[in-house]
């Protein structure tokens, strides 16, 4: 649908429920032929004639003038002055670490520390049984993830409902408050979700950030996986974060269409989801395969640190 520009001084006047895809860009920017229009000062935001305040990352949803419904702009603003998640995260010794990629060597020699004081004959089952405990952690990372993606899905499927008992011909006005009572309720659990953590890291990113990084001794040499946190951080998910089926608060009126694709957008995340695991599980077994040989064969040396991430097609060859 093309975008048509506001006249100077023009009200926006609220029509039927809006479609998400004409709303929230994904991370941000402004709607089609507006994006190059709005420049920023240090403390201003100007568009079409109005000066807007500078929108604060951390702040609650603006709205638009009219008070009625969050402002698009305002969004869009506030998603690009948070920028990417910083957060990063490495699998060393059978646990989720906060440490930047430069910090991986180190960290992965500490976990080896012990290593020195044990005969070289033992030294291969160590960095295997390190290996098992590493690829454990990232599994169970990965389950977590992929339970809190189901129970979203759940409540956007109740959410679904609730919109279409909403639409009943002649329902009386009580029922439709308690039905966006129960909204709000699924509406609130999703959210709840999304920022859910194992352990003090989060399972999924509101936009980019960084993989989890994993390294995994093949036979010859150190592999670097990587483990995705999901974006949860879409455009149907965060206009459903911000929706009612009644009611006069300040939010988007919902259709059917908007909630369905909220609960679409899950399809690829758990697709992702399911293949790290079986990924992973497949390095899993070949490790314990491994340690059963007497002699098993690990890498000469350990990693630097600076291993570039290997193909997702070449992780079912590491063992």
């Amino acid at each position: 649908m093309p975008c048509r520009r506001l006249r100077q001084g023009s009200g926006l006047i609220l029509g039927p429920p809006v479609k998400a895809k004409h709303l929230i860009l994904k991370s941000s920017g402004l709607p089609c032929a507006d994006r190059g229009n709005l420049k920023l000062n240090q403390n201003t935001t100007k568009t079409d004639g109005a000066m807007l305040p500078k929108p604060n990352p951390s702040s609650a949803p603006p709205l638009t003038p009219s008070g009625r419904t969050p402002s698009v702009t305002g969004i869009a603003l506030q998603r690009r002055d948070r920028g990417p998640d910083p957060r990063k995260f490495a699998i060393a010794g059978g646990k989720i670490q906060s440490a930047a990629p430069v910090e991986d060597a180190a960290l992965i020699e500490s976990s080896f520390r012990a290593s020195g004081e044990v005969a070289s004959q033992s030294h291969p089952k160590l960095v295997l049984e390190s290996a098992e405990a590493n690829l454990r952690a990232g599994i169970s990372f990965l389950n977590s993830q992929n339970d809190c993606i189901q129970r979203i899905s759940d409540k956007l499927a109740d959410a679904a409902r609730l919109w279409k008992l909403s639409r009943i011909p002649g329902i009386e006005s009580s029922r439709l408050e308690t039905l966006q009572e129960e909204f709000e309720d699924a509406r609130k659990g999703v959210e709840g979700l999304k920022s859910a953590c194992s352990g003090a890291v989060p399972l999924f990113s509101d936009g980019q950030s960084s993989p989890i990084r994993l390294y995994h001794p093949s036979r010859r040499k150190w592999q670097l996986l990587l483990i995705e946190r999901s974006d949860l951080g879409t455009a149907s998910l965060l206009t459903f974060s911000m929706g009612k089926i009644y009611g006069d608060a300040p939010a988007f009126h919902l259709d059917l269409e908007t909630i369905e694709r909220a609960h679409d957008s899950l399809s690829q995340p758990k697709a992702a989801n399911h293949m790290q695991v079986n990924l992973l599980s497949s390095c899993l077994d070949g490790v314990i395969e491994r340690l059963g040989d007497p002699h098993p064969e690990i890498p000469n040396h350990l990693p630097s640190g600076d291993q570039r991430p290997t193909s997702a097609n070449l992780l079912r060859s590491f063992n």
